[in-house]
């Protein structure tokens, strides 16, 4: 195609047919390799993915347990909880346990409480089983209370009267040649004098008691006169009462000894009565003690309720309104009982006071 001139006077490229064609499959061509590059791309081998660990996470799930309902226990009391009562009775002394079970059967009728009894032939057992709460109710000598109370596993709420009293006493004798000055009237029974007058006479002085295990022969004594500041030459042990009597009417043997009082002399002893009467006037009291030694004591268990505490200290006192009540128990104990009274922990402390300066081992005296 010519080229022709324009308005301007420039001339026009006007391009011929075959010029047209040639940059037309120039364009093609170029449209084409670039296709086929990608389609080749496209069909080449494929890659295989690297196939990625899996972890497989367990879960157990534990299914939620159902609540148990806990039983509640029968009241203390009833038929399916009895109030237990320990006792110390020999297994082979049936008489005493069978009053035991004639005393339960009293005390269900006066406070309508099941009792049981519980029967233990030593004390550590009644101790073993009380601190292990086995035992609700007990009767226990002075230095058993004293060691459960110690515990912190027992109050005393029942004292037994024994002899007319409550609690005995003790008291210091000796030969009226001797020279100690008594300090107590015999016939207006009670003393004249301050204690520790009277008993510091005894410094230097060699003693008869009766043994090392004895309450009222040597325990208590020997707190008086660790109260008094007495001390006191090595003790003759005579392990009766009528041989004190009879080493201090001998002279030479001891000083002076000690007996109990206020349930009694051992110088009106029949024995001593028929083979020495003089003694009744040659060994005179120097001091008698107020009644510090509690008798035989109904304790509860530090675990018992305070209400049915209560309820069963009134019951057993109630046992002292009749005969049969008294006597029934008696039997139980094996003890003489003439009367009972309500008491608290503070009735020991006169004894407490006593033999707090010894430093007892109250568990080895309750055995």
């Amino acid at each position: 195609m010519p080229i022709r001139p324009g308005r301007n006077g420039y001339d026009s490229m006007i391009f011929s047919h075959n010029q047209m064609m040639k940059y037309l499959i120039h364009r093609f061509a170029l449209l084409f390799i670039l296709l086929l590059t990608l389609g080749c791309s496209a069909i080449g081998p494929k890659t295989t993915p690297t196939p990625q660990p899996t972890f497989t996470v367990e879960v157990t799930i534990s299914p939620t347990p159902r609540p148990t309902a806990t039983p509640t226990p029968a009241p203390l009391g009833s038929a399916g909880n009895p109030i237990k009562i320990g006792y110390v009775i020999p297994q082979e002394n049936t008489i005493a346990i069978d009053a035991a079970e004639e005393v339960a059967i009293l005390l269900r009728d006066q406070t309508g409480f099941t009792v049981e009894n519980t029967i233990f032939s030593d004390f550590s057992s009644l101790s073993n089983a009380i601190s292990n709460d086995q035992v609700d109710l007990f009767w226990v000598e002075p230095f058993e209370y004293l060691h459960l109370s110690q515990l912190g596993k027992a109050s005393a709420i029942v004292m037994t009267n024994h002899l007319g009293v409550y609690a005995y006493g003790v008291q210091f004798i000796a030969h009226a040649e001797r020279g100690f000055t008594p300090y107590f009237n015999t016939d207006q029974s009670q003393n004249t004098g301050d204690f520790l007058s009277a008993i510091q006479q005894f410094s230097g002085a060699r003693p008869c008691f009766i043994s090392p295990n004895s309450v009222p022969g040597y325990v208590v004594p020997s707190g008086l006169l660790s109260n008094a500041s007495t001390p006191t030459l090595e003790p003759v042990f005579t392990y009766s009462y009528n041989a004190i009597i009879r080493a201090l009417f001998v002279q030479g043997i001891c000083d002076f000894g000690v007996s109990y009082a206020l349930i009694g002399d051992p110088r009106n002893t029949s024995d001593i009565l028929q083979s020495i009467p003089d003694a009744t006037v040659d060994i005179v009291t120097i001091w008698q003690s107020d009644g510090i030694i509690p008798n035989t004591a109904l304790a509860a268990s530090s675990e018992m309720p305070l209400n049915i505490r209560f309820q069963m200290q009134e019951g057993v006192v109630n046992l002292s309104d009749s005969p049969v009540g008294l006597s029934t128990l008696s039997r139980a104990l094996n003890y003489e009982v003439e009367g009972l009274k309500a008491i608290r922990d503070e009735f020991y402390d006169p004894l407490r006071s006593v033999i707090h300066p010894l430093s007892l081992d109250l568990e080895a005296l309750t055995h």
